[in-house]
């Protein structure tokens, strides 16, 4: 379809071009002729008129934060024309209201065998001002500037105005070259680039590093000695430390618009701990931190900025056991160690599904700090899969109290902890419920799977049954068996025991081959019939899913199989599974390998991929070993195989009565051997 852009909004243009572009439609200049193809525009013999228009600072009133979508056809100088009134309280609604028109008009087309929409009007009202995702930059995979600008039209498209990049040494600071080396770290060009286009759709950029934890990977040079308190935190009081900060505030904020930056300090378990105890003899965290963000503060108040930081190590000053989430509902913190008033505390929780339990923190995050932000999760941090149900159940309640609390900004954390395993689009339908939440007070779910499939062309129940890879008979809200029983080693399974457990109970339940293979065979299955065919499949994040299963349907139980044949003393079973299970099996993983580079390839630099490639090259060579074993077992080179005698252990005893059968397990060190890895 064609559409033209009027009443001289030369601001919005490229913006809107991008969008529309992206989809196959024209955008035309405001002063173009008005005759086009009614076959090529929706029966329409003129370009769809776009009128976009903020509406004004003195008429934004609570009652004024609404997104609004109008539109009519009509015949005028003997033309049929469509015209469209888009109005709202901020730049970036303006886009969301423009792909809500986009999305009713395309629909209507393919419903209606090409014939044009008469009328079209909606309304929808504004409860979170600034609403946004965090893209974890930091965990081996540093996305490139492609696949940010792919998420800044997304964010657009759903009303999304802010995104923040997190970066822990992913970002340069010339001063110091050994930081980020190796690592993909972006230069200043590259995020004054992200930034740019970012502003083209109202889109507030803000940086996101640390600048007291965290900081492992910058910390691990010889050249950063004199600067650690421990072997990831920062040494609090030291001169070069407060150089160092410096640069990298600077150096991070620089090619951003925003003046707003998130320093991290969260999770410093350790502070005072170390170096710093030697050094000045043992204060307390809250003494420490107060001396550290009072020099911070001074830094940023320097530089023009405005800081936030996340607030898990002030609750962790009032609770019992120096836990972030066991403070007492009913607290009173008024009288609580608070940071300096300029900074402001990010609330992040990704765990409660108890509406109750998020007012009553917001409420205590509040006596800390009157800047209060809230983050929740997308959950593609949890091992090799998404959890949805994790996700999902956090992310209403979460939602929910905001909304009741008057919370108006919030972030959807993007982690990609122990290595970026799951890829970041896998996590697309965390990212359209949090945004549409921003926008209805309870989100329809026949509405999310609308917006999700005409945002993404892939099928929204396809990516929601990717969240059953880990919620296998036996599992809990946090479990992730489809990490460890991918990488666990097949002749020494720690998680062996675990897996018996579960098919156990599977078995006594039920069918006999109602075990964790055939759960997998199942959900493989569903996984095609979902996506469409195999060899239909264009979504790689779905293929990589699939081969996921299909590794599993055979590798989940492979490890006690091998003991129960050993045991009998089955030699015929033993040659089966070394002479055609072990390759099938590898060929399968081979196939998976392969889909997860490509995807690699198109989201990431190529820095950080190698230890995935290693993690998984390394599982391929621990097959053949065991192939090789095997068979040396069976012409009778090894009298004995050891490896298959040790008892197999539960990893997460069972207790009695229980029906958490599995467990959970997101470090692939721990998983792949009890050696030191």
């Amino acid at each position: 379809m064609y559409f033209k852009l009027m009443n001289g909004r030369e601001t919005y243009l490229e913006g809107m071009r991008e969008l529309l572009e992206e989809r196959h439609h024209q955008v035309i200049s405001e002063d173009a002729g008005d005759r086009v193809d009614p076959v090529l525009n929706g029966g329409l013999e003129t370009p769809v008129e776009v009128w976009m228009e903020l509406i004004p600072e003195e008429e934004s009133g609570p009652e004024n934060h609404v997104v609004l979508t109008d539109y009519s056809c009509e015949m005028a100088g003997g033309l049929k024309r469509g015209k469209a009134v888009l109005r709202a309280c901020g730049k970036t609604f303006l886009f969301r209201a423009l792909m809500t028109l986009v999305r009713e008009l395309e629909k209507r087309v393919t419903m209606h065998a090409g014939a044009s929409m008469e009328s079209y009007s909606h309304r929808e009202n504004v409860y979170l001002d600034k609403n946004g995702i965090m893209l974890d930059c930091s965990r081996n995979s540093v996305l490139n500037v492609e696949t940010i600008k792919k998420y800044i039209r997304l964010q657009a498209s759903l009303g999304m105005n802010t995104m923040m990049l997190y970066t822990e040494d992913t970002y340069e600071v010339p001063e110091y070259p050994y930081f980020g080396a190796f690592r993909g770290r972006y230069t200043k060009e590259e995020l004054a680039e992200c930034d740019n286009y970012a502003a083209l759709f109202g889109i507030e950029m803000i940086p996101c590093i640390q600048a007291l934890a965290h900081l492992k990977t910058a910390l691990r040079w010889d050249v950063m000695q004199g600067t650690r308190d421990t072997e990831d935190i920062l040494l609090v009081g030291e001169e070069k430390v407060y150089d160092f900060v410096k640069a990298c505030i600077k150096s991070a904020t620089e090619p951003f618009r925003s003046r707003r930056v998130h320093l991290g300090m969260d999770e410093a378990w350790s502070l005072g701990l170390g170096n710093y105890l030697l050094k000045n003899g043992y204060h307390t965290k809250a003494e420490i931190m107060t001396e550290h963000l009072k020099r911070v503060a001074d830094i940023c108040r320097e530089l023009g900025l405005e800081p936030m930081i996340w607030s898990d190590m002030y609750l962790r000053m009032v609770s019992p056991a120096s836990e972030y989430y066991d403070v007492p509902l009913d607290s009173d913190l008024s009288d609580a160690v608070k940071p300096p008033q300029e900074i402001g505390l990010v609330y992040w929780d990704y765990y409660h599904d108890d509406e109750n339990f998020y007012k009553s923190y917001l409420r205590m995050h509040r006596q800390l700090s009157e800047k209060t932000v809230f983050a929740g999760g997308g959950w593609v941090w949890n091992g090799v899969a998404p959890n949805f149900r994790v996700a999902f159940a956090t992310t209403e309640a979460a939602m929910r109290a905001c909304k009741a609390e008057g919370v108006r900004e919030a972030v959807c954390t993007m982690w990609q902890d122990d290595g970026a395993e799951t890829p970041m689009a896998a996590g697309l339908p965390s990212i359209v419920l949090f945004a549409e939440h921003g926008f209805s007070r309870e989100p329809d779910r026949e509405c999310l799977k609308e917006q999700f499939e005409f945002l993404t062309g892939s099928s929204f129940d396809a990516y929601l049954a990717l969240g059953e890879l880990d919620a296998a008979p036996g599992s809990e809200t946090f479990d992730n068996p489809s990490k460890y029983l991918l990488y666990q080693d097949v002749m020494m399974g720690l998680f062996d025991g675990q897996v018996k457990e579960a098919d156990g109970s599977m078995k006594a339940g039920g069918a006999a081959e109602s075990c964790l293979e055939r759960y997998y065979e199942r959900l493989r299955e569903k996984l095609q019939g979902l996506a469409g065919s195999e060899a239909a499949i264009e979504d790689e994040v779905l293929e990589l899913y699939i081969h996921l299963a299909d590794v599993l349907s055979v590798k989940a139980g492979m490890g006690n199989r091998l003991c129960a044949a050993y045991a009998a003393g089955d030699k015929a079973a033993l040659k089966e599974i070394a002479e055609k299970e072990i390759p099938s099996c590898m060929e399968k993983i081979k196939e998976y390998k392969r889909c997860r580079e490509e995807i690699w390839d198109s989201e990431s630099k190529i820095f950080g991929y190698e230890v995935l490639d290693i993690r998984l090259g390394g599982l391929l060579s621990r097959m053949e070993t065991a192939q090789r074993r095997l068979k040396n077992y069976l012409t009778g080179r090894l009298d004995k195989l050891p490896e298959l005698e040790e008892a197999r252990l539960p990893y997460r005893p069972v207790k009695d009565g229980e029906e958490h059968k599995l467990c959970s397990c997101n470090s692939w060190r721990m998983i792949v051997s009890a050696s030191p890895v």
